[in-house]
């Protein structure tokens, strides 16, 4: 067992050990062989080589796994199906094949060296050429630079000449076709100095990136013309040399726009106070020249600005220059208060109007100019007409003290509605305001102004973006924050609700027709022509929830809270009405002991007069309590003008809360309509039960106690005939035509007061009752008379001698006679008889005596 494990682990060694001799591993295998086979006998030399050759297989399969998964080994595998055509001489081969190798290996050699001279030549003429364009670039690049210079510098020297001429002219200007082409190479310098700054943004990132690179070459690959050269940073260091003169080139060429921007934004706003003084004393043509040039300057200037990315400069400098100057001018208390009293801000109106027509008569051509360069579609580099008109004005009126609490705090609701209103429509308005083009009639003398306006592109689409910019500034999310519009809408509810409760107060006390409304006869009577109401009261309530829109009262943020107020309102007044119908609400007063003027009030001498005059004794009456709901001409007029009310709401009322919300052009209107209209749907959803509750319950309680009255003569019908021996009857009883009297003069007097929803049911309800009543009166009637008919039977008087009845039958002819007068009243007042169950019960009832 030992021998076979060192025999294996010498196997290991040479099928899997790195570090060994071949040729002393088989000597020493020899003798070991030669040594077992002498030890050993036949029987065990044949085991032995039986466990050799297991091993020897066991190992190759070793060594075949081992070969597969390496790539070494793989190709080992790939030509092990040729080692068998091999030599078996190895060491012969090699030797034979040692200078054929050496030959190859040295050709190598000199082919690699000569490429590498050839790839070396290349590379050197690929780096001067490259030298070349970088050289040309940079002579360019440094042309530029001293032309760029060479402008900023005639421009301070043009500035200098300028306040020296100054000294001894007020204009101090040179000539404006130099000025023009000296402002248009300022634009240039601004384009060069971007150039510049460009590449030394660009030669500073190459430089730091060529520092940062860490070294070392990949000589794996063979040299090749293809392969892209070192980067080479001569021409970065060369810009780099040049950074502060491109950084002082960027300011001055940035003094000169903004100088040159100011001067010219001065001199414009010279010539228009000079234009307006003179009254159009100069030339038309000449003045149109020099305004186009002006433009054309600015145009430079704010270009030149823009690619400096000093957007902002130019927006503070036309804010400073051209519109600070207007507004302090424009903006004081006194011109707020102009046309008004003391903090009414009686002037604002007319005092924002002015300011946007001096703006735009001045410096509308210019904010044009800007809008035509700069206006883009989700962007702007320049806004003149935000920043440098809308923020200006907005800050004037915020940051003086004593303006900014007379407009937006004055204290007093109407005040502030109106100076809301003013700047909102100011603010709405201010683009179109400002950049519309100004309609003049194309002469000669105005030519070249109309070309000047025609380069400009202004369209709607332009106008609706600028003043998409103007809302979404902060700016103007500060000037909102400003107003407090939830005190306002308090102050302005709480004023319709007093007026509501002094309404409902006095309605109460005096009733329905007293005089609650708060205008005028005259417009009460307008309001009664044009909504057909008739109670006071409910044209208060309509006026108080329409003048939640009206111009002088609405605010577009209230809308909400305006609209819920309406509902509150609308809510409380159905409250009211149904209170009182379920007698909830007495109107009247409790009835006081008269107050007189007695001997005990009076200042007197001993004469009966006060103070010289004669006093004469005065009663204080006042209506005792009552339910309204129990007076059947109330209730129906009321539920006519409740009616009249919800039609109103749903439709007029509607229409209007929309008008006010959406104001000129909405694109939510079809959806503001329709949240409008549910809402006010949903407030007045109660009062159409409230009126059909009022006629077919509370109108017909009413009335049919008032047409059942007359029904207790029915029972004298009988004494009239029993025993008085007077003709049969050949009329109706006097008491019929009373019975429906009531519904007859009500059903006349409302007849255009029934609502459609309405219709005749409660009618055929108070006459079914009524007949109902009459005919159970009529029964009991006849059974009494049978019942005395019965006991009279035995006696010779049974009848009469006047037409031979009986009083009983006299009765019955009398209540037939009844049934019939009835029967026309009921059909007198609109009602089908047959469809009345009480009057076929009379028809029964009183059948017997149709014959007699």
């Amino acid at each position: 067992i030992s021998e076979d494990t060192d025999f294996g682990q010498k196997d290991f060694m040479i099928n899997g050990g790195e570090d060994y001799d071949e040729e002393e591993v088989l000597a020493n295998d020899d003798e070991e062989i030669d040594e077992i086979a002498s030890a050993l006998s036949t029987q065990a030399l044949e085991q032995k080589l039986i466990t050799l050759r297991e091993q020897s297989n066991k190992h190759s399969q070793t060594l075949t796994q081992k070969l597969a998964t390496s790539q070494s080994g793989q190709n080992l595998l790939h030509i092990g199906s040729s080692l068998s055509t091999l030599p078996p001489d190895l060491h012969a081969l090699l030797t034979q094949l040692h200078p054929v190798l050496s030959a190859a290996e040295s050709s190598e050699k000199q082919h690699l060296n000569n490429l590498q001279k050839l790839v070396a030549g290349g590379n050197d003429i690929r780096v001067q050429q490259r030298r070349a364009d970088h050289a040309s670039q940079c002579a360019d690049l440094y042309e530029d630079l001293m032309s760029a210079e060479l402008h900023a510098q005639r421009d301070a020297s043009m500035r200098k000449r300028n306040v020296a001429s100054a000294n001894a002219n007020d204009e101090g200007e040179y000539a404006r076709a130099e000025e023009l082409d000296h402002v248009a190479s300022l634009e240039r310098s601004a384009c060069t100095a971007l150039s510049l700054i460009q590449d030394l943004h660009a030669s500073s990132e190459q430089v730091s990136a060529l520092t940062s690179k860490l070294p070392g070459a990949d000589s794996s690959n063979l040299p090749s013309i293809r392969t892209p050269l070192d980067n080479d940073t001569e021409r970065a260091q060369f810009v780099m040399k040049l950074a502060p003169r491109i950084r002082r080139l960027e300011s001055d060429t940035i003094l000169s726009l903004t100088v040159r921007l100011e001067s010219i934004l001065k001199k414009i706003q010279r010539e228009s106070q000079a234009r307006n003084i003179s009254d159009g004393m100069e030339n038309d043509g000449t003045r149109s020249r020099k305004q186009k040039e002006d433009i054309m300057m600015i145009g430079h200037c704010l270009g030149g600005l823009a690619l400096l990315g000093k957007a902002q400069e130019a927006e503070s400098i036309f804010a400073r220059v051209a519109i600070m100057p207007l507004i302090r001018s424009k903006v004081s208390m006194g011109r707020l208060d102009e046309g008004g009293s003391r903090g009414e801000c009686a002037g604002l109106f007319s005092l924002l109007n002015d300011m946007s027509n001096t703006i735009a008569s001045s410096f509308g051509p210019v904010l044009r100019l800007s809008e035509s360069m700069f206006n883009m579609e989700n962007s702007v580099e320049i806004d003149l007409v935000t920043a440098g008109v809308w923020v200006p004005i907005v800050t004037a009126l915020m940051a003086d003290a004593g303006i900014s609490m007379a407009i937006f705090s004055p204290g007093i609701a109407s005040i502030l509605q109106s100076n809301y209103t003013a700047l909102d429509n100011f603010l709405s308005g201010v683009a179109s305001s400002l950049l519309k083009e100004e309609n003049e009639k194309v002469s000669k003398s105005n030519e070249l102004r109309a070309d000047l306006d025609s380069s400009f592109s202004i369209t709607p689409d332009t106008i609706r973006r600028a003043q998409k910019r103007i809302y979404s500034h902060p700016k103007t999310s500060e000037f909102f924050k400003k107003w407090n519009l939830p005190i306002y809408y308090q102050l302005r509810f709480g004023d319709s609700c007093s007026r509501l409760n002094n309404a409902v107060d006095k309605t109460r006390r005096e009733g329905w027709m007293s005089q609650v409304f708060g205008g005028n006869d005259e417009d009460l009577n307008r309001l009664r022509a044009e909504t057909g109401l008739e109670l006071p009261l409910f044209i208060e309530i309509l006026d108080i929830i329409s003048s939640f829109w009206r111009p002088d009262f609405f605010l577009r943020p209230l809308s909400h809270r305006f609209l819920r107020g309406a509902v509150q309102i609308i809510c409380r007044c159905t409250s009211f009405v149904s209170d009182g119908l379920d007698g909830k609400i007495q109107f009247g007063e409790e009835r006081k002991p008269p107050v007189e003027n007695g001997d005990s009030q009076k200042l007197t001498n001993g004469d009966d007069d006060i103070l010289g005059g004669n006093v004469e004794k005065h009663v204080v009456i006042r209506r005792d309590p009552y339910c309204w709901g129990e007076i059947v001409e109330d209730v129906a007029t009321v539920a006519w003008d409740m009616t009249i009310f919800e039609s109103k709401l749903t439709h007029e009322y509607v229409e209007a809360a929309k008008q006010a919300i959406i104001g000129l052009a909405c694109p939510e209107e079809e959806e503001i309509e329709i949240l409008v209209k549910e809402v006010i749907t949903d407030a007045v959803i109660r009062i159409n039960p409230l009126v059909r509750k009022a006629w077919n319950e509370v109108i017909v309680r009413l009335l049919i106690a008032k047409c059942c009255g007359p029904l207790a003569a029915v029972k004298g019908v009988a004494a009239t005939y029993r025993m008085t021996n007077r003709p049969p009857p050949t009329q109706s009883s006097p008491f019929v035509p009373t019975i429906l009297r009531p519904l007859r003069e009500f059903n006349d007097a409302f007849r255009r007061k029934i609502p459609p929803t309405v219709g005749v049911q409660w009618k055929i309800s108070v006459v079914n009752t009524v007949a109902q009543r009459y005919a159970l009166a009529v029964e009991e009637l006849i059974a009494t008379v049978q019942r005395t008919e019965v006991a009279l039977q035995n006696r010779r008087a049974r009848r009469t001698v006047a037409g031979g009845m009986s009083d009983g039958e006299k009765v019955k002819r009398q209540l037939f006679l009844d049934y019939k007068e009835f029967s026309k009243n009921v059909q007198q007042v609109g009602v089908d008889p047959n469809v009345v169950e009480g009057i076929l019960q009379l028809q029964t009832l009183t059948k017997d005596a149709e014959d007699q």
